[in-house]
């Protein structure tokens, strides 16, 4: 087998590389993000992909099965001598290949392949390995190939199923590298299949903006969380979280940029924070830093009189502390706080870098208090956005900021539905260019 990696800006210009070179039955093994040149970091500067393919090579002899010949037919490793074992294969990610029935017939030659592999690699251990690094390191191996194999027998049976567009595939690959969970990327790719007219189908700019313009439509946004409701008066919002996402910097950096957009807006902090040490003195540090008051509430019945004192104010921020969505003595202390405030509104603040499945838990914990919005913070610890995604669909809350760092208040930004897409498909501004 053939294998060659290829850099381009796109999956697009990947695909037609590969397609030129290897040709039309070569498989990507791999893609990931690079980023382009060592300059000064910046989160949204632009990445590339770095892709691996492969193309079968004629049929040779098959090997004897024995770890020898194994070693060097398979794994490609340099031979060594027996006390330093070859290092691991590095994973393969998402095996594609474009659908049809040549690729079918293709993968359903790589999985009788890797079958026999994974087989003769057991007897390999069994008949002739004796030291325990190289059994472990065998072992290894077999797991990885165990999951490619099963990556392929899945992919397999999808490719039959869904018969998708070849730009379809790759855009489809592109969404869950970037973490988008399967179904929600499938369906998508379904339904702009179904969509997108005929004619413009092998036009890959085209199904991608069109992609992209479709997976805008189901985004909610709030990106003026703070704007006054006639109803009512001051405008109050409340910052709920886990511990460690960054609630108290989020609200400082909030406060700080509506101050600085107009001056004369009347702000009011409180927090309810008393867990932490350190937690009201950085709050009334930020406060005095912009000049605007801020109070201290212990328990739940000291909140309606604190409200009454800042009864003026235009805006008030609400600090909460950190708690765990495990616990219920906490969640219901916060539920006792907020139960007859039907008027606030509570914004979720999560980290981009929180496990998927952490962020279903946490949300479904925090949702026993009404939530009306999500901030996302962190974003420059993150690579992989497809989670804000995936949140966005499941929940359907309105995203009201991003954040990009500790700087106060210049790191966060108005959630927008151009910005997320840029995120995930590094689309710039290619969005508007096209109705759809």
């Amino acid at each position: 087998m053939q294998v060659k990696k290829y850099i381009a800006n796109d999956m697009q210009e990947a695909v037609r590389m590969i397609k030129e070179d290897l040709g039309s039955r070569a498989v990507i093994l791999s893609t990931r993000k690079v980023r382009k040149g060592s300059g000064a970091f910046g989160l949204f500067g632009k990445y590339v992909l770095e892709v691996t393919a492969a193309k079968d090579e004629e049929k040779q002899k098959p090997a004897p099965k024995n770890f020898d010949g194994l070693a060097n037919r398979q794994t490609g490793y340099a031979q060594s001598s027996a006390s330093e074992p070859p290092s691991p294969p590095e994973p393969k990610r998402e095996p594609m290949r474009t659908a049809g029935p040549t690729a079918y017939a293709g993968l359903q030659e790589d999985i009788s392949e890797l079958k026999d592999l994974v087989s003769d690699l057991r007897k390999g251990v069994r008949r002739e390995v004796s030291d325990e690094a190289n059994v472990g390191h065998l072992r290894y191996e077999i797991h990885e190939l165990k999951q490619l194999v099963g990556q392929l027998v899945n992919q397999s049976g999808e490719l039959r199923k869904d018969d998708l567009h070849e730009n379809l595939i790759a855009l489809y690959q592109q969404l869950c590298f970037n973490g988008v969970e399967e179904k929600f990327a499938r369906k998508l790719a379904e339904e702009v299949q179904k969509k997108v007219p005929k004619e413009e189908i092998d036009n890959f700019s085209y199904v991608k903006i069109y992609l992209a313009r479709m997976f805008m439509q189901v985004l909610k946004i709030d990106a003026e969380p703070t704007k006054k409701d006639s109803k009512f008066s001051p405008k109050v919002l409340t910052f709920l979280g886990p511990t460690g996402v960054g609630k108290t910097t989020t609200l400082a950096k909030i406060a700080s940029a509506e101050k600085m957009r107009n001056p004369k807006l009347k702000i009011g902090l409180l927090t309810i924070d008393t867990y932490r040490i350190a937690a009201v003195a950085q709050l009334q540090e930020y406060a005095r830093i912009i000049k605007v008051p801020c109070k201290v509430v212990n328990e739940p019945g000291q909140l309606q009189g604190v409200i009454e004192e800042f009864r003026d104010m235009d805006l008030i921020l609400i600090d909460t502390a950190g708690r765990s969505q495990r616990d219920e003595m906490q969640m219901g202390e916060l539920r006792d706080f907020f139960k007859s405030y039907d008027e606030f509104k509570n914004i979720l603040v999560l980290s981009s870098t929180t496990k998927d499945a952490d962020l279903v838990e946490i949300t479904k914990r925090f949702s026993t208090v009404p939530l009306s919005g999500v901030i996302f913070t962190k974003l420059d610890e993150s690579t992989n956005y497809g989670s804000v995604f995936n949140h966005a669909i499941r929940f359907k809350l309105p995203l009201t900021y991003l954040t990009t760092g500790q700087n106060v208040p210049d790191d966060i930004e108005p959630a927008s539905r151009e910005r997320l897409i840029d995120l995930l498909l590094n689309i710039s501004g290619e969005v508007a260019d096209l109705k759809v």
